[in-house]
């Protein structure tokens, strides 16, 4: 049974280096910056908290993504100084030449994230954003298991059947992840399935 996961987990390697657009995929959330109308300059007279109030009701956690949908535009991630100051042209993203299209940043880091408008004209117009990452959020705690119940008499002399087709006697077994027997084993499992089947929607949708 290990093997599947282990089968799974090599297949997830396998589609990244066949698929490289694949490794971008992120795993938690995925919101697209200014909302339906995208990734643009914003309102003068709001120029200064455009995007701001777009990222103040968001909770944004390692994992998580953003999409930068734009026209005739740019997007590249800078550093604190770099969002302040409007001076930089260069970084991780499309670069200085503007274009129609989208970019996918995944969020790998906590702490905070800059990003702006290679154009420093539309970055000192109010086209930047700052996000504050959190650290992943941990896990619930498993449910504390129920005590055992104290065996019943038999209600016969004669001893219980052996027949295969007999049901087992006790509670079903739960096929939460936080339970206690094979939890671990189960929670691997669906994490190893889900890696595989959104990197193959990533090489082929």
């Amino acid at each position: 049974a290990a093997s599947l996961v282990i089968r799974l987990s090599a297949l997830a390697v396998v589609l990244v280096v066949l698929c490289p657009t694949a490794s971008a995929v992120a795993l938690g959330k995925r919101y697209r910056v200014g909302g339906p109308e995208g990734w643009r300059v914003p309102p003068p007279q709001d120029k200064e908290m455009f995007y701001v109030k777009w990222a103040s009701p968001i909770t944004f956690f390692v994992e998580d993504s953003i999409e930068f949908v734009y026209k005739n535009d740019s997007v590249i991630k800078v550093s604190k100084v770099g969002y302040y100051h409007c001076n930089e042209t260069a970084g991780i993203g499309t670069g200085a030449v503007p274009r129609d299209g989208s970019t996918l940043f995944l969020l790998d880091a906590p702490g905070f994230a800059y990003f702006a408008s290679a154009d420093i004209g539309h970055c000192n117009a109010g086209e930047r954003l700052v996000i504050n990452v959190r650290a992943a959020s941990p896990p619930a705690p498993a449910s504390a298991s129920s005590p055992a119940q104290a065996p019943t008499a038999p209600s016969s002399s004669r001893p219980p059947s052996s027949s295969p087709f007999s049901p087992a006697p006790g509670p079903a077994p739960s096929m939460e992840y936080s339970s206690a027997a094979g939890g671990p084993f189960v929670a691997s499992l669906a994490r190893a399935i889900a890696q595989a089947v959104t990197l193959v929607l990533a090489c082929f949708i």
